[in-house]
């Protein structure tokens, strides 16, 4: 039988998620978005109007520490090259500022008054920021780089 060795990992293939500033911060609008989400189902299955209160302070938190997370991620982008030459290191970016940009609107619809404030529209931008936030967190993992050329034992 065959056995082929696995190929060696070289180094970590590590980009923004490696930074500890970054990597600390970007969590926290993450578990504010997911938190906002779950708060606007609530309240469009109650109308109770806690849950809506919850859902504008839960994005108003996401909000800010996520523009203090973009910060932090664009001063990376800027000083370390081996950052921004990774495979998925503009998309995570592009993905990451569209689903800032989407939350801050969202807050802003979430500022009207009563069911309207998050039925349907709100409700809408919620789900949509959820499923940036999972694809800006998949494009964002690190990977290991794998050697290429490493020899196959026959």
């Amino acid at each position: 039988m065959h056995n082929r060795a696995p190929e060696p990992v070289l180094r970590p293939h590590l980009g923004l998620a490696s930074q500890p500033v970054y990597a600390v911060l970007v969590q926290f609008p993450a578990v504010c978005f997911v938190g906002t989400l779950l708060t606007d189902i609530a309240y469009w299955q109650t109308a109770n109007i806690i849950w809506e209160t919850f859902s504008v302070w839960l994005l108003t938190v996401g909000c800010i520490i996520a523009a203090f997370a973009a910060i932090a991620g664009l001063i990376t982008w800027i000083k370390y090259r081996h950052v921004r030459t990774l495979p998925y290191a503009g998309p995570h970016v592009a993905v990451s500022i569209a689903t800032l940009l989407l939350a801050i609107s969202n807050a802003f619809v979430h500022s009207r008054d009563g069911w309207v404030a998050v039925v349907p529209q709100g409700l809408t931008l919620s789900i949509v920021v959820f499923i940036l936030m999972l694809i800006a967190t998949w494009l964002g993992w690190p990977r290991p780089q794998y050697a290429t050329d490493a020899g196959s034992t026959q």
